[in-house]
């Protein structure tokens, strides 16, 4: 397992020359999410952060019998300001990688046209939609959730380590720990937790401005 990224990939195939496909997937990744891109001999690499991680989408392109492949390979960093990544909560970094192969199509129909009609662009259509708010608000609650949860889990374990009395609750009940098992494994979320805010403070130090 892979603890500083998870990775997500998906292709898709469309009907149009590789020169084309690349422009098209080169100026939607640039100008539409103002990702930094940088070409490479398979296609091009795209840097910038997405819902408050540090992300690198590796596209592949290639040419498929009539058509373009392209492949994406997006690599999320796990620890954030927001905090750690575990899993791909509500799926959303799949339906991200679906938009943007969505982009592309809509890049391609635009290069072909010559015209610039933002009001049509995948990202702008998804923001609009009514699911769309949503689905955000339900991230926002999930992952408020997940810091209430972690910080009385964190309490408990403060007040584990200085009394023995170690109190975690769970979907099946509240576990009880005492004694001195009860300061090691107190000892130990607090360990968990002082080393997930070191590796958050030190990709906040080393990447002190956030582009979006």
């Amino acid at each position: 397992m892979d603890w500083k990224y998870k990775h997500f990939h998906q292709e898709r195939v469309y009907p149009a020359s590789r020169e084309l496909v690349f422009e098209a997937a080169r100026t939607f990744m640039a100008e539409s999410l103002g990702w930094q891109v940088t070409d490479t001999p398979e296609g091009f690499t795209a840097q910038g952060y997405s819902f408050l991680h540090r992300a690198i989408a590796n596209l592949h392109i290639q040419s498929a019998g009539d058509g373009t492949r392209v492949d994406i390979e997006l690599l999320v960093e796990r620890a954030s300001s927001q905090g750690f990544m575990l899993f791909d909560v509500g799926g959303y970094y799949n339906i991200q990688i679906r938009k943007w192969l969505d982009g592309i199509q809509w890049s391609i129909h635009q290069e072909r046209t010559g015209s610039h009609d933002e009001s049509t662009n995948p990202l702008v259509l998804a923001q609009n939609k009514p699911s769309a708010y949503i689905f955000n608000g339900c991230l926002v609650f999930i992952c408020v959730t997940f810091a209430l949860y972690f910080l009385v889990t964190f309490i408990c374990a403060v007040v584990g380590l200085a009394t023995g009395n170690l109190y975690l609750l769970g979907r099946g009940g509240t576990l009880v720990i005492h004694g001195i098992w009860g300061r090691m494994v107190s000892a130990l979320i607090l360990m968990f937790g002082a080393f997930l805010v070191w590796k958050i403070k030190r990709k906040a130090n080393m990447n002190p401005t956030l582009t979006t």
